[in-house]
């Protein structure tokens, strides 16, 4: 069983008022980078709401989730995960699972982010995601790693970055663009107005300056 929490309107101010979910912490894989140090949900309210779920003294199984998403407005852009990751199996991502997400995600517009290994078993996963209409991001240490991920693979890739690197644009050492992602450099702007991340087809990287108490600990992990 995986649980999961559903948000219907959100109340934090980087995504704004759209649905949002947290999936319990066995979820995530242990070959990420922030699985021990430097996780933001690991702290303030996240972290409590967080810990409910993984107690499942919130939220639901994957099948009741699975409907509520189907049962979002049509067109309706959402983010799968504020916390956790994909469902998986040792490290493999369970595609019985994803496959169900994807059918109960269609005409609507999920988008997530991943940190589980991009070995041929969860590549084909996330590429089968994307084609079918709910975005899976690979989440990346540095915008030149995110470009490999890009150009070797095609799958839509995001970066951590260090907390100084503001710029609004830049470019990766082959040329890549880089948009730092505009919720955290503007105050007016939320995933709910912008959506960047939703598009699955995009050639460009998004990048997210380290943020939070953990601050200088993802700094040090990110390059």
């Amino acid at each position: 069983m995986t649980q999961v929490s559903l948000t219907l309107v959100s109340g934090n101010g980087k995504t704004g008022p759209i649905p949002v979910s947290t999936s319990e912490r066995a979820t995530c894989p242990v070959t990420c980078p922030f699985y021990d140090k430097g996780c933001y949900a690991k702290y303030g309210p996240q972290n409590i709401h967080w810990n409910k779920v993984s107690r499942a003294e919130r939220g639901f199984d994957w099948q009741e989730f699975v409907k509520q998403i189907a049962r979002l407005p049509k067109n309706q852009l959402w983010r799968h995960n504020a916390s956790g990751d994909l469902p998986h199996n040792e490290g493999n991502i369970d595609y019985i699972k994803l496959r169900k997400l994807i059918d109960g995600n269609k005409g609507r517009r999920g988008f997530t982010y991943t940190h589980h290994v991009l070995n041929e078993h969860n590549r084909i996963c996330i590429e089968n995601a994307n084609y079918r209409g709910f975005t899976i991001n690979a989440s990346t240490e540095s915008v030149e790693v995110a470009d490999k991920v890009m150009t070797e693979h095609g799958i839509p890739a995001v970066a951590v970055v260090p907390s100084d690197k503001t710029d609004r644009f830049y470019k990766t050492e082959s040329g890549r663009k880089v948009i730092t992602c505009p919720a955290t450099i503007h105050d007016n702007v939320n995933c709910a107005t912008c959506g960047l991340c939703a598009n699955a087809d995009r050639e460009f990287i998004i990048a997210f300056p380290a943020h939070g108490v953990a601050k200088k600990t993802v700094n040090g992990i990110v390059g």
